[in-house]
């Protein structure tokens, strides 16, 4: 078993180690980053700039902000850029302390984590494989009694489950009458829904609050590099705990860079969609496992054969191909996997081998 070792997907280096590859040998199907980001000629921008690592970089990203405020078109006053959507997270979760939360599940672990560091009382919503895994507008209203802070991935990871934005807005109307900030994290709405995003609602409303994530639709996973958007006031908050200099001069460059760069998105987004089809119709085909319509760049997959997520990603690490094992997620069985999108020769190689393996 890979997965009791790590909570998150693409730890290539460790796999490679165990199984006698190198971390080039590797296809990683486990971490859900955009294979197409090459159109954006990030490394270019990183080489000619690299004489920037022996200075300090901006202490609070103003260029960038200014950049990403442009680019959202809302006030640079509403952003706060982060090292990661995850540090930001964690910063959520001290500023606001709250008594009680309610984390729709299964879902990204971090949220739990940095609750818990606040000694937060958690409540958990989870969502029913008989329900194909939907999210339910009421039943988070019917759990959210008591609650200071409500949790939500949108796209959700690793389900895939979506929430359109006049749903959300019905949900920010009932918190709003009990006094409940939403959290929305739209780390993974690039890929499909960019114009199903809050962020121009989350300005104007104190009681929602919008992450955004450059991780994955622009693959810079190694540079951490995420923001928040939201009223003034709450912004402020976020920002009176955030240290100087927590972003690196490079992640800041290469953020500026691809914003500036943006008439290449919408061909990613084709690029990735298109690819997203294929691959669902193709693992679809595939007797034994049942994958979940994608609603981002990663399908989540339910394993119907004897065989347990563990031992099927295990058998596929020992041919070079790392998927991620998901019962790990809280709310989830060890029947579970997700696999992000690659190119056409990466998916083909995968779905040849859950065919092999799953027959």
């Amino acid at each position: 078993m890979i997965s009791s070792n790590y909570s998150h997907g693409g730890n290539i280096r460790e796999v490679a180690k165990k199984y006698g590859f190198s971390p080039q040998q590797i296809l990683d199907f486990s971490a859900n980053v955009n294979p197409w980001a090459s159109y954006f000629k990030v490394e270019d921008a990183l080489r000619s700039n690299l004489r920037e690592i022996f200075w300090y970089p901006e202490p609070y990203c103003e260029k960038l902000t200014k950049k990403i405020s442009e680019y959202l078109k809302v006030d640079k006053e509403n952003i706060l850029v982060g090292n990661g959507a995850t540090e930001l997270i964690y910063l959520i979760a001290r500023s606001f302390s709250p008594r009680r939360a309610l984390i729709v599940i299964p879902t990204f672990s971090e949220y739990e984590k940095a609750l818990r560091g606040v000694k937060t009382e958690l409540k958990f919503l989870t969502l029913k494989e008989a329900d194909n895994f939907s999210i339910d507008i009421q039943k988070i209203i019917k759990a959210a009694g008591g609650v200071e802070i409500i949790f939500i991935c949108n796209p959700n990871n690793p389900t895939g489950s979506f929430l359109f934005k006049k749903e959300i807005l019905k949900l920010k109307q009932i918190a709003k009458e009990k006094g409940i900030i939403l959290i929305i994290d739209e780390s993974y709405i690039d890929f499909k829904y960019p114009e199903e995003s809050l962020v121009r609602q989350a300005v104007k409303d104190n009681h929602i609050l919008i992450l955004r994530s450059f991780t994955k639709f622009f693959a810079i996973a190694g540079l951490r590099l995420g923001y928040a958007v939201g009223r003034e006031d709450l912004i402020d908050n976020l920002r009176s705990l955030k240290g100087p200099w927590m972003v690196n001069s490079l992640a800041q460059i290469a953020g500026i860079h691809l914003l500036k760069n943006s008439q290449f998105i919408e061909k990613v987004r084709e690029a990735v969609n298109k690819e997203s089809k294929f691959l669902f119709k193709k693992i679809f085909s595939i007797k034994g496992l049942n994958p979940y319509p994608p609603q981002a760049n990663f399908i989540f997959i339910k394993i119907k054969k004897e065989l347990s997520s563990s031992d099927l990603q295990d058998a596929l690490a020992k041919r070079g191909i790392l998927v991620r094992d998901c019962s790990n997620f809280r709310g989830l069985t060890d029947k579970f996997i997700r696999v992000a999108v690659r190119r056409r020769k990466d998916n083909l190689k995968l779905v040849e081998n859950l065919k092999e393996l799953i027959s």
